[in-house]
């Protein structure tokens, strides 16, 4: 038989152990085969200690075996096969005695790391935190709807408080508010008496209003009339008899003076006495001098109208007629929106009046909700209940008498402490675990021990921050622990549940590429890919419906 070289693929595991082993496959043959016949059972039991792993412990068993079959009739096939273990084992034996160096370089490769199938008791649970909340309740705060001021608290109830119906809850002072009430008193009857006035006038001004635009036409009519009678007629008569007078006071004159002359000659010819002479002369010498200053007059009065009078009413009329123009102009496009605004005033004062007068009714209302009385049976909470969560420390920092309240800050609730539920809040990722219907248990947080049962009363759909909002019914026992609104607990509501489940972790189970689901048994030379069938998933687990058996191994991570 030739010898196969070490690059030779056909060489086999013995020939390349024996160039490498030397005397020590001589002695591990050896051993062997003492094993084998009987003599070397405890050299066999060392080889095993001595062994490397697993691997070696079984190769060592199956050799001898072999070679105690082989002392009986084999064929030789039989006997390659012992030959083969007999080199296997031998290599096994020189591989432990090589130093440390030269193990590691023959040490088999790590298994990888598997889990196994479980079969049990496998529960899905919808697991939320929450708290108790009333489901009968009535709030009571002072909304005030006209009166935006603090009041002073002359008394409230303490939180907790048990009251009765129509038991006082807090009590205002009022002081303010009724000074408020009487200064709009004295608003609503001003706005009345404005409203009167301005509905006599609007008949009044309504029947004035052709009037005054008439009399407006009319003077516009005059004006213009009187300047074309100054420009055509007066303007010139005017200079006419100014000129007139003045020739007229110089004719008397000179008629004046020809009457002196003539008296004068003629007394001077005649015989007359001389008492009437000069009574005469008297006379008619006053008469001159009186036509000389009428003269002088006239020529005054001459100059003022030409030079003065005349362009001044000119400058007058034309002004006049401009004006009166102006005004009827004025008059047409004012009149008629005067009418209109004072029917605008008419209806504002109407609105004011009604204003005024529902302010007063408002106040007076106000001025009833001062006092404060529970509307039903029950326990006080200072603040509201909303989202969950009281606003109690709110209210109760300045729930006291003596202190200043802002209206819309001191709200109470009276809640019925026997109907109460369980709100509690649902995370995004176990929405899925919400159905109609779904039954559990609360447990409150201040009596762990108790469990009530719950039943889903409301589910809000609409997340608010990522979260839902689950609202459950729950009956208390007889004898257990009062729950008050308030108080905080944990839902817990099994909503599947299989007692002989098998289960895997799920980190062992994988989505391949066409969405199914699958695991990885270990084999050589390579992983097995099986499709598994899954349920529900429960914290780290999934439950396996088809494709793996309990008991059953499967790699932990992806080859």
């Amino acid at each position: 038989m030739g010898r196969a070289t070490p690059d030779d693929p056909g060489a086999s595991l013995s020939q390349r152990m024996m160039e490498r082993g030397g005397s020590r496959f001589s002695t591990a043959f050896g051993a062997v085969v003492r094993s084998a016949t009987g003599r070397g059972h405890a050299a066999a039991r060392r080889t095993r200690r001595e062994g490397c792993g697993a691997g070696e412990r079984t190769i060592t068993g199956g050799a001898m075996r072999v070679v105690r079959n082989g002392l009986g009739l084999v064929s030789a096939a039989s006997m390659a096969r012992v030959v083969v273990a007999v080199l296997g084992t031998a290599a096994t034996v020189a591989a432990a005695q090589q130093p440390p160096a030269a193990v590691a370089d023959a040490a088999p490769a790590k298994a990888p790391e598997t889990v196994t199938a479980e079969r049990g008791r496998f529960e899905v649970a919808l697991e939320a935190k929450g708290d108790v909340i009333p489901l009968d309740a009535a709030l009571i705060d002072f909304d005030p709807q006209a009166w935006q001021q603090p009041l002073r608290i002359v008394s409230v109830v303490p939180h907790g408080s048990k009251v009765n119906a129509g038991d006082v809850i807090i009590q205002y002072d009022t002081k303010k508010l009724d000074q408020a009430i009487a200064d709009a008193e004295s608003a609503a009857a001003v706005a009345e008496k404005a409203l009167e006035i301005a509905r006599r006038e609007l008949p009044v001004s309504e029947a004035l209003h052709p009037l005054e635009l008439a009399a407006a036409e009319r003077a516009g009519r005059i004006a213009a009339e009187d300047l074309k009678r100054w420009q055509t007629v007066e303007r010139k008569q005017t200079e006419e008899q100014a000129r007139f007078g003045l020739k007229a006071a110089e004719e008397f004159l000179k008629y004046a003076n020809e009457e002196l002359r003539q008296l004068q000659q003629m007394y001077k010819d005649k015989d007359l006495t001389e008492e009437t002479e000069e009574m005469i002369l008297q006379r008619t010498r006053f008469e001159v001098e009186q036509a000389e200053f009428r003269l002088k007059n006239s020529r005054l009065n001459a100059e003022e109208q030409l030079s003065v009078e005349v362009p001044r009413r000119d400058e007058a009329v034309a002004a006049a007629a401009a004006r009166a123009a102006l005004d009827l102009e004025k008059a047409r496009a004012t009149l008629p929106l005067r009418l209109d605004q004072q029917r605008l005033t008419v209806a504002k004062e109407e609105l004011e009046r009604a204003q005024a007068a529902r302010k007063l009714a408002e106040l007076k209302e106000d001025r009833l909700k001062t006092t404060l009385r529970a509307p039903r049976s029950g326990i006080v909470y200072h603040g509201r209940f909303h989202d969950g969560s009281w606003s109690t420390a709110a209210v109760s920092s300045k729930a006291a008498a003596g202190q200043d309240a802002p209206p819309g800050e001191m709200m109470f609730t009276v809640v019925d402490p026997a109907r109460v539920g369980f709100a509690a809040t649902i995370e995004e990722k176990d929405l899925h675990l919400v159905a109609p219907g779904i039954a559990g248990r609360v447990t409150p947080d201040g009596y762990p021990e108790a469990e009530l049962p719950a039943t889903l009363a409301a589910f809000t759909g609409v997340p608010k921050n990522g979260r839902y909002q689950a609202q459950f019914a729950v009956a208390p026992p007889a004898g257990g622990p009062a729950l008050l609104p308030g108080m905080g607990g944990r839902l817990r509501a099994i909503v599947h549940a299989r007692p002989d489940a098998v289960t895997l972790p799920t980190s062992a189970v994988f989505r391949d590429d066409d969405g199914s689901r699958v695991v990885y048994l270990p084999g050589q030379p390579a992983a097995l890919k099986r499709v598994v069938k899954v349920g529900r998933t429960a914290g780290d687990r999934i439950e396996i419906l088809e494709g793996v058996a309990a008991g059953e191994a499967v790699l932990a991570k992806r080859p």
